[in-house]
């Protein structure tokens, strides 16, 4: 029988953490649905959740007397946000923070034109957008008494993010605004999100959270060529003009670009303050690891396009330099439910392990998301053969109706092996035990049958993970057929007996066929 061995290999991202976020299930659902979520989320292997913190939602209809005091708003309109941070640190699990539009009416810097009177983001005032941080941070400060009970004192966060997707069109507005004189289309989001993080981040150190991890971007990784004002800006290009970066990741020269961009502000505000870049390296519909044609893109194939553009702001003291990556919204959408957008759910299973490989050989990835837990509700209001019927997010680990996808076993014990099997020769295997104790070796056996429905067989060596649950092992002699990793429990006294379906301590089969 083939031995196996820990691979030599350097270990990848081995503090990488695993971030999900689903609003529907952590935010908008009742304290007991919030709170067996977050079991199944440890249970899963998560380490933290992304909440989202929607300015116009928790604001209230008229601006108050002072929007940084929480006693000026309604404290009803945050009982679900506080359920979800109070279960989250009950279950052991961290939180993130992210605070985005969309803003009330009453924020926003300037009226906006007809055409755009209905949209929920447009050109946020600043100073307003501080002292909504300035509130949400006094509010999750450690020393805050939740107003339903005196006694307790809401806990403290210490992780944050600033807006949501701040390149795409829908979600910050304008993106892009012709000049009057010279009728040329310019950029201006870029310029409305450095004020935005700039304001975040006052508000955060005023509030006791200087030494909080605060992210910067959240960025979409694709965008259009055409510029618009709800024309949604490639991700590069959006980061060239938030840093005043030329195509050669050079300061902008004073010009006209230098004007638009109001690059004096580094001169005279100096650099983003940021602890990591916050990305949505979404690959949409294509496999993980292909790179985007478009170089302006950033996939997550493009991982190092995108860290290139930050090392350029962080060498023209636009940014602090090597800051990490943290992916924090990622997923494919599955066929079925989705007909239009959405991947068989065999390959999606394939594809999800094949992005945290991706994401863990990376060591400059601190953390890789899957966004959501279990799919939207599709749209009532339009028919099923209409497309807007699925325009919401079927990239679930479950179906809508909680039936597990072959994803949710291969993402709480992921297998991956490389192409091409050599019958005899050593086979490279990579896996992980999401559930297993952060900061505890775990142990696994890998198994191994040549065809459907005969007995699996143990190898003999158990294989030991590093401290967030990765392993790499080197069979020596691999055979077609299928492999699979027990996960041997520290509070097993002994493995049971292979069974021949995946159970809650087995990888999925991983088929070889050579």
């Amino acid at each position: 029988m083939a031995a196996c061995s820990t691979g030599a290999t350097a270990w990848g991202a081995s503090t990488q953490e695993s971030l999900l976020q689903d609003d529907d299930l952590l935010i908008h659902s009742s304290a007991a649905e919030v709170d067996k979520t977050m079991a199944e989320l440890r249970e899963l292997g998560i380490d933290r959740v992304r909440l989202s913190v929607i300015w116009r939602d928790l604001a209230p209809e008229h601006r108050p007397g002072d929007p940084s005091d929480p006693r000026g708003y309604q404290p009803a309109k945050f009982d679900h946000l506080d359920t979800a941070v109070r279960t989250a640190e009950r279950h052991g699990i961290g939180v993130l923070l992210n605070l985005r539009g969309a803003i009330p009416r009453w924020a926003r810097e300037m009226r906006p034109p007809q055409h755009l009177r209905d949209r929920d983001a447009y050109r946020p005032d600043p100073d307003e957008f501080q002292l909504f941080v300035q509130m949400v941070g006094r509010r999750y400060s450690g020393s805050y008494a939740d107003e339903n009970d005196g006694r307790a004192v809401l806990p403290r966060v210490t992780m944050w993010s600033v807006w949501n997707e701040p390149n795409w069109g829908g979600l910050l507005q304008p993106q892009s605004v012709r000049d009057p004189k010279t009728r040329r289309l310019h950029t201006v989001a870029p310029v409305v999100y450095r004020r935005l993080h700039r304001a975040a981040t006052t508000g955060l150190r005023v509030t006791g959270h200087r030494d909080d991890a605060i992210l910067i971007g959240e960025t979409a990784p694709v965008g259009n060529t055409k510029l618009g004002e709800l024309s949604h800006l490639k991700p590069l290009r959006f980061l060239r003009d938030l840093f005043c970066l030329d195509r050669r990741l050079r300061p902008l020269p004073r010009g006209q670009r230098y004007r638009e961009l109001e690059c004096w502000d580094f001169k005279r505000r100096g650099m983003l303050r940021a602890t990591g870049y916050a990305h949505h390296p979404y690959s949409v519909m294509d496999p993980p690891g292909e790179p985007s044609a478009d170089p302006d893109f950033a996939r997550l194939a493009d991982a190092d396009a995108l860290a290139r553009v930050l090392d350029g702001a962080g060498r023209a003291g636009r940014l602090p330099r090597g800051l990490p990556l943290w992916y924090t919204e990622y997923g494919y959408q599955t066929a079925p439910p989705d007909p239009y957008r959405g991947i068989a759910p065999e390959q999606h299973a394939a594809w999800l392990v094949e992005a945290e490989h991706i994401a863990w050989a990376n060591p400059r990835v601190a953390a890789h998301a899957q966004f959501l837990l279990r799919d939207d509700e599709p749209n009532a209001l339009w028919p099923l053969e209409d497309r807007r019927h699925w325009g919401t997010y079927q990239s679930g680990l479950r179906y809508a109706d909680g039936a597990a996808k072959p994803a949710y076993a291969s993402y709480r014990l992921p297998l991956l092996a490389p192409e091409g099997l050599r019958p005899g020769r050593p086979l490279e295997l990579w896996g992980m035990v999401r559930p297993g104790a952060n900061g505890t070796a775990q142990r696994v056996r890998i198994q191994f049958r040549a065809s459907e429905g005969e007995a699996w067989t143990a190898l003999p060596d158990e294989v030991h993970t590093d401290g967030q649950g990765y392993f790499e092992v080197t069979v020596s002699e691999a055979r077609a057929g299928q492999y699979r990793f027990e996960w041997l429990k520290p509070d097993s006294p002994a493995p049971a007996p292979a069974e021949n379906d995946a159970g809650p301590r087995r990888s999925a089969a991983l088929d070889l066929l050579g």
